[in-house]
């Protein structure tokens, strides 16, 4: 049935193409009769010489370049498939209209020598002229919402590919952060056995926060500073008033920030830096103008044991996914600085 009603509709579609080419020659060719009466006498002719010689240049221009793109990959050669398609296209069209006036005027008219005359010329070259508008018209068309088409769909795999490696970059967060966690319990269950089960049961409060965040590509200042905090409290129980972590925020609430990337900072300079009783590490956290500002004292180690961790890296990669706003780092010898711009949640 299905296949029934396909050959229909392509039955019906080439009728109504042969009515329009047959209703455009017949409108052109009343252009070349001096009186309505003349070129109703003649109109059975003209709408017989209409449909033919329509039918001839519009179905034969389609199956031209219908062979032509069989041939030539328009998505990797556009211009040489479209510059190739006009050449044919008007090598065709010329040869057509000859062929077939000749043809026309042997057997109609019985006059061989017709289109050797002004009015034969004439009604070759106004042939040419139009069926050359209308077929450079569509090519143009068809070339036009082809190119559309391949941005559209450069645009979306481009989107994809975007989505897929900031997706990745995301999942780097949790283990990193799990990791990086089990390592200081690990130190903390040989050092202080009543402090490592105090840290297990803030690491559980934490994480469950990273999990409920896994999925936003933006949280809240606010939101990432009490994670920062609670991140630090546990960070103190290893290293006591050793490390000082002040934070003030006050100006800074709504605005938005990449998930873990405050904590990650903070992480990274007590990682990097000396931290103990003779040398505290102090870090500030505070807003300042677009910017979330994370300072701290430089007191680099010497020697780091992992050096495999994803870190300001990570961070920036993210940031460039979601704004044109860059992360910027400053340094000297007394002090290491991060400022993270703050984002809004459109962005």
């Amino acid at each position: 049935m299905n296949s029934k009603n396909t050959k229909v509709r392509f039955l019906l579609k080439h009728i109504k193409d042969i009515l329009l080419v047959t209703l455009l020659g017949m409108g052109i060719s009343f252009l070349f009769y001096g009186s309505f009466d003349s070129y109703m006498r003649h109109i059975w002719a003209n709408a017989l010489y209409s449909a033919l010689i329509g039918t001839l240049l519009w179905k034969g221009n389609v199956m031209v370049a219908f062979y032509i793109k069989k041939r030539i990959d328009i998505k990797k050669q556009p211009v040489k498939a479209v510059r190739i398609q006009l050449g044919a296209m008007l090598i065709y069209t010329i040869i057509a209209i000859v062929i077939f006036n000749f043809l026309w005027s042997v057997f109609v008219y019985k006059e061989s020598s017709y289109i050797f005359t002004e009015s034969g010329f004439y009604t070759i070259l106004v042939q040419f002229v139009i069926t050359v508008i209308i077929a450079s018209i569509l090519i143009s068309i068809g070339f036009f919402k082809f190119w559309r088409i391949a941005v559209v769909n450069e645009e979306k795999l481009k989107r994809e590919s975007i989505a897929l490696q900031y997706k990745a970059l995301k999942n780097q967060v949790n283990p990193h952060f799990l990791f990086n966690s089990l390592n200081t319990l690990t130190s903390l269950v040989y050092e202080d056995k009543d402090t490592a089960v105090k840290f297990i049961k803030q690491l559980s409060d934490i994480y469950r926060y990273v999990l409920e965040h896994e999925g936003n590509e933006l949280v809240s200042v606010k939101d990432e500073i009490i994670f920062t905090e609670k991140y630090s409290f546990l960070q103190k129980m290893r290293f006591g008033e050793n490390l000082n972590v002040k934070i003030n925020i006050a100006n800074g609430k709504d605005k938005f920030v990449v998930p873990a990337s405050v904590q990650m900072i903070v992480e990274n300079a007590i990682k990097h830096n000396i931290v103990s009783s003779e040398n505290p590490l102090k870090v500030e956290i505070f807003c300042e103008e677009e910017y979330l500002i994370i300072k701290n004292n430089l007191q680099r180690k010497s020697v780091i044991k992992d050096k495999g961790g994803i870190g300001l890296e990570n961070i920036r990669s993210r940031y460039a996914f979601l704004s044109e706003k860059e992360v910027i780092t400053e340094e000297n010898e007394n002090e290491f600085t991060v400022k993270l711009p703050l984002l809004s949640k459109q962005q």
